[in-house]
């Protein structure tokens, strides 16, 4: 893949634009064939010469480098070649959140709550780490993200969320910013937000609200026109979401209309505090949250296929490789899903007829609420059982069995209705 030469970096495509600028894929090479895939992303010229669009550019690089954290795209260099400024970051193979829910939907698979939650809860941890952020004299950055929406929400193949786009972010770093300029996404805007008020961290929670109302309803919580949104936001309270959707969770109900309330000094007062209820509300329902649980979701509704590169390979593939094993995979090191023998050589696998195989249960394909598995397992008390005969039973079962809570019964059909919704729309 050949690109266009930008100062030191190679660029490859563009994946994305905007109003303020434009994003490419790119390559940094060094020596001895190093290279590393990032993004840079470029200031329009005719922004580059505005100073107010210039500085918030430059604050973005800036007030982003400050911050390290797993779930929050790494800034790498900030410079200005051509007369056109730049920030090269880390690069984030995925899918949006927003894309990724209408994916599902698209399928009939909605996004199970386990994985909804697993993806807020890791959005929470970036905003608490922005949220307590101090600059290198100690002092505290106050960053409010002011767009925190499904579109900037990006989500990996491995299951990990990253928070997006600090642009329009409000920080004392920046004090000589308008008062009164309203930034932001309307229809995830608080209402100080939506009145230009100074903002603190509370802005932020009250749109993760809305993203966790809207992925759990299936609807859209602010509509209309742009006075109508913002009167809306400013004077009337959230329909509870148990109006919409019969059988939604009660304690999952009183977290979130405690993120939407229009006062702040009532609403959730941090997004460390709304990370914890949430953790308890899944420990409560027996529900596990982590990023292996929305990988598998990310890869059942949003197949990828690489594009290959055999030029850049790290791999050797020609005869004398071969010969000495490199690249070879003990297929047999692998638990396969068959309801037959486990093979025992790697030629057993390759002489497998698909067709063969026993189809998957959708509980197990798709994470099913009951259990891991659709053999019959012995009951089991809070932790695994071994199965008579040692690692050899390997046709008889899987050799672990863990200990899974079954789901309450108004979760359950909270979201059974929620499929619904989404096959009729």
């Amino acid at each position: 893949m050949q690109g266009t030469w930008y100062g030191p970096y190679e660029l490859l495509r563009k994946i994305a634009a905007g109003g303020m600028g434009e994003v490419h894929l790119a390559r940094r090479w060094g020596d001895s064939g190093f290279y590393r895939e990032l993004v840079v992303k470029r200031l329009f010229p005719h922004f580059a010469t505005n100073p107010a669009s210039l500085l918030l550019f430059q604050y973005e690089a800036r007030v982003m480098a400050e911050l390290a954290h797993p779930n929050i795209p790494q800034i790498f260099d900030l410079g200005e070649v051509e007369d056109t400024w730049y920030i090269a970051m880390e690069y984030v193979a995925g899918v949006n959140l927003a894309d990724l829910w209408r994916a599902g939907a698209r399928l009939g698979i909605p996004m199970p709550l386990d994985v909804t939650l697993g993806i807020l809860l890791q959005v929470c941890e970036a905003l608490h780490h922005a949220h307590e952020a101090e600059d290198r004299g100690g002092h505290p950055l106050d960053i409010v993200h002011r767009d925190v929406t499904p579109h900037n929400i990006m989500v990996t193949r491995d299951g990990v969320a990253k928070v997006m786009d600090f642009g329009v972010a409000q920080t004392n770093a920046n004090r000589d910013e308008q008062r009164g300029v309203v930034r932001g996404t309307l229809a995830y805007m608080s209402p100080e937000q939506v009145r230009g008020r100074w903002l603190d961290r509370r802005a932020d929670v009250f749109a993760l609200g809305v993203v966790l109302y809207e992925l759990t309803t299936g609807t859209r919580l602010f509509r209309g026109e742009d006075v109508q949104v913002m009167t809306t936001i400013v004077e009337t309270d959230v329909t509870p979401p148990s109006k919409i959707v019969s059988g939604y969770p009660p304690d999952l109900e009183a977290i979130l209309m405690a993120t939407l309330r229009r006062d702040p000094a009532h609403r959730v007062a941090s997004a460390a505090d709304l990370a914890m209820h949430l953790e308890y509300f899944a420990m409560r329902n027996g529900m596990m949250l982590g990023p292996r649980q929305v990988a598998r979701y990310v890869h059942s509704v949003v197949p990828a296929e690489r594009v290959l590169e055999p030029e850049l390979s790290l791999v050797r593939t020609d005869a004398a490789s071969s010969e000495r094993g490199y690249g070879a995979r003990d297929s047999s090191a692998y638990a396969l899903p068959l309801t037959r023998a486990r093979p025992d050589t790697a030629e057993d696998v390759h002489d497998l007829d698909p067709e063969e195989l026993e189809p998957l249960e959708a509980s197990v394909a798709f994470g099913g609420r009951d259990t891991l598995t659709d053999l019959p397992v012995a009951p089991v008390v809070r932790g695994v059982e071994v199965p008579q005969g040692g690692g050899a039973g390997y046709a008889g079962g899987p050799a672990v069995v863990l200990d899974t809570q079954k789901r309450v019964a108004s979760e359950r059909e909270f979201l059974d209705q929620l499929d619904r919704r989404l096959r009729d729309d």
